[in-house]
């Protein structure tokens, strides 16, 4: 179970902070790498150029093969051989390293931009991605140990449990403002405020974890206020000392 947010309002402030500033981060650094991959890009104007020149040259050999004249022994063959040794060493050339330039550019400009932007995404982000999965996989399993206890009818004994893991877990700041007398609460089975505080340290609010009909933890009981057994008592009492009083 998997829980990402606190119960607790103020203590989700800073997750959310941390979630936006990290995608402002990936976005940021994607940017990066986007904009190195365009200025790398902007190298294909040399290839182009190249591949440019190479057509231009095939252009003035074609021009040049077809003013050769026709039909003259020796002479037509030979200027023939000779615009096509200059368009296979010179036009066509240029023209297949223009290609391969192209390539070339085209695939470092695609590593830069990898280059660029991967390594602080992956070490910053993936980071910050396993603290929150780690913190949500806590705070998950605190919630199912909570709805396991509710579903078992076993509530006292889970803020028993609290109690115990605060006063072993919590700094001692975090301790004594839960209690002034943290061992002394133990040892009277009061567990209601370290129990909240460890339920706070796990990111859920004292509500989760108390019966429905009775007080919440994070509510001490007033002297004033009695149980739902209370009166049943007081009456079963009186009728006692009525018979008590009306016999001989």
């Amino acid at each position: 179970m998997l829980k990402f947010y606190p119960d607790h309002v103020p203590a989700r402030v800073p997750r959310v902070l941390g979630d936006m500033l990290i995608i402002l981060w990936i976005v940021a650094w994607a940017l990066c790498g986007f904009a190195v991959y365009q200025i790398v890009e902007g190298l294909q104007a040399v290839a182009d150029g190249i591949t440019g020149t190479g057509r231009t040259l095939d252009a003035w050999i074609e021009s040049f093969r077809n003013a050769v004249p026709r039909g003259i022994p020796g002479i037509s063959s030979f200027l023939t051989g000779v615009a096509d040794g200059l368009q296979k060493n010179s036009g066509d050339q240029l023209i297949s390293f223009g290609g391969q330039a192209r390539d070339t550019i085209n695939n470092m400009a695609i590593t830069f931009g990898l280059v660029t932007a991967i390594p602080p995404i992956l070490i910053v982000g993936g980071t910050y991605l396993f603290l929150r999965w780690r913190d949500a996989r806590e705070m998950g399993a605190a919630l199912a140990f909570v709805t396991a206890a509710e579903r078992s009818g076993r509530l006292e004994q889970a803020r028993a449990v609290l109690a115990y893991r605060a006063v072993a877990q919590l700094r001692f700041t975090e301790l004594m403002k839960a209690s002034q007398d943290p061992i002394g609460d133990l040892a009277a089975h009061q567990y209601d405020g370290l129990a909240t505080a460890m339920l706070k340290r796990a990111g859920l609010e004292s509500f989760r974890l108390y019966d429905k009909g009775s007080e919440r933890l994070s509510e001490p009981a007033t002297p004033g206020r009695t149980s739902n057994s209370s009166p049943r008592l007081s009456e079963a009492a009186g009728e006692r000392e009525e018979h008590r009083r009306a016999q001989p």
